[in-house]
């Protein structure tokens, strides 16, 4: 099985992982089975850098709604790690201690909630407000596309 983890620079397994998917610079793409990886870069957005044969997402933080259910729709299973190296992360994915995740906000760490009581904003409801950490548009948001 592929699994794909952002990271923050390439370093084979001992990469550490991004803290937020979406603004992450680099992808992992670890074959499970061969221990096999090949580095993808993301620097023009994680979304369209993620190969379609990915059968496991693990992150560590945030990650934008829309990503979230598309992935959910390709039958995609993400998971959320503590781990800070890809190897730790794996290791848990590999012994079953990772919950998948079921439902997201669409602004993960960013500070504000999906709120769904604003659907004139979008899907996720984000109502744009931007948090100290980020604003929407730049590459570290929240990824709800606002």
């Amino acid at each position: 099985m592929k699994v794909c983890l952002p990271v923050d620079q390439v370093n084979g397994l001992v990469s550490k992982i991004s803290p937020n998917f979406r603004s992450a610079p680099a992808l992992l793409l670890v074959d499970t089975s061969t221990g096999d990886f090949l580095a993808i870069d993301a620097t023009s957005g994680a979304c369209g850098a993620m190969p379609p044969d990915v059968g496991r997402v693990v992150c560590a933080g945030g990650m934008g709604r829309g990503m979230f259910e598309g992935l959910r729709q390709r039958g995609v299973g993400v998971f959320t790690t503590s781990a800070v190296t890809v190897a730790e992360a794996l290791a848990e994915l590999a012994a079953g201690r990772l919950e998948e995740v079921a439902a997201v906000a669409c602004c993960g760490e960013s500070g504000h909630q999906n709120t769904e009581a604003e659907p004139e904003h979008g899907k996720c409801g984000c109502d744009h407000q931007a948090s100290p950490h980020h604003s929407h548009g730049e590459s570290t948001g929240c990824g709800c596309g606002h």
